[in-house]
């Protein structure tokens, strides 16, 4: 299966379901279920599944001059946006062109809410526009909180604290795509081209956690969600969320959240019951 876009736009792309590879410029990503991807302006992309299989992608081409509007409006003063209403800014973007997982970013949930909206009754009714601007606008949010958290990267250099950045980044996606194993900050480091030193305190830095204590935090979260919503047993959550031993898993879950995981457990079965 191959997929094509030749214009040299900025493009939203979010696959609900789905994996393969994503080609432009000099990049090479792999794309799999609940991603999304965004490409700055270049010469287009294409997308290749060498296997073939059943896709189902939410995209959004954002022509050049509604961008530049964009920008001045995300950027202007009040005075400004009534003084030079069709003003337009031509600016690098700061999108890192990574695959991020959706549901821990504003506009990744934007775009998961959107791709639902798209698939009932009355979603042709709805205007490209407006629904690009609200996306847009949400990108725009996420912009301003990677500029924020990126000024918490020891580096003079704008450009170098954005690349730290987006390493980081990267490696908290493997952290997420990867929670079920055991991951090392050799992985880490590996991963997103640092050295361990520079991960370490740079991670901690920027999310207020060391990687070790970021993995047990997601851990110790995804254990929740499963005793809360599967009919898997304590021993069983612990073994699939990598935790070394259960004494360990449960001291852990109880410091967190004030109750053992075999009593969370518990009043989660007894309420499903009634």
């Amino acid at each position: 299966m191959l997929t094509k876009c030749t214009t040299g736009s900025l493009t939203i792309i979010y696959f609900k379901t789905g994996a393969g590879k994503l080609y432009w410029k000099d990049k090479r990503l792999i794309i799999n279920d609940d991603k999304f991807v965004i490409t700055n302006p270049s010469q287009g992309w294409e997308y290749i599944n060498d296997e073939a299989d059943y896709i189902d992608v939410l995209s959004f081409v954002v022509s050049d001059d509604f961008r530049t509007q964009f920008n001045f409006y995300s950027r202007a003063h009040q005075k400004q946006l009534l003084d030079t209403p069709f003003e337009k800014i031509e600016e690098d973007s700061f999108f890192l062109e990574s695959p991020l997982n959706a549901k821990y970013y504003y506009s990744g949930k934007l775009l998961q809410e959107t791709h639902r909206l798209s698939n009932r009754v009355g979603y042709e009714f709805l205007s490209p526009q407006e629904l690009t601007i609200e996306i847009l606008k949400s990108l725009y949010i996420d912009q301003v909180h990677g500029y924020k958290i990126a000024a918490k990267i020891e580096s003079k250099k704008n450009s170098t604290k954005t690349e730290t950045l987006r390493r980081l980044l990267i490696a908290r996606e493997f952290i997420h795509d990867n929670i079920k194993e055991q991951i090392r900050i050799e992985d880490l480091s590996k991963v997103s081209s640092l050295s361990k030193f520079h991960l370490y305190s740079s991670f901690k830095n920027v999310f207020g956690k060391t990687p070790h204590q970021y993995i047990n935090s997601l851990r110790l979260t995804k254990a929740k969600e499963f005793l809360r919503d599967t009919n898997f047993s304590v021993s069983e959550v612990y073994s699939i969320l990598g935790f070394t031993d259960l004494p360990s898993f449960s001291k852990m879950f109880k410091k967190a959240y004030g109750i053992s995981p075999s009593n969370y457990n518990k009043s989660n079965q007894f309420l499903h019951k009634k």
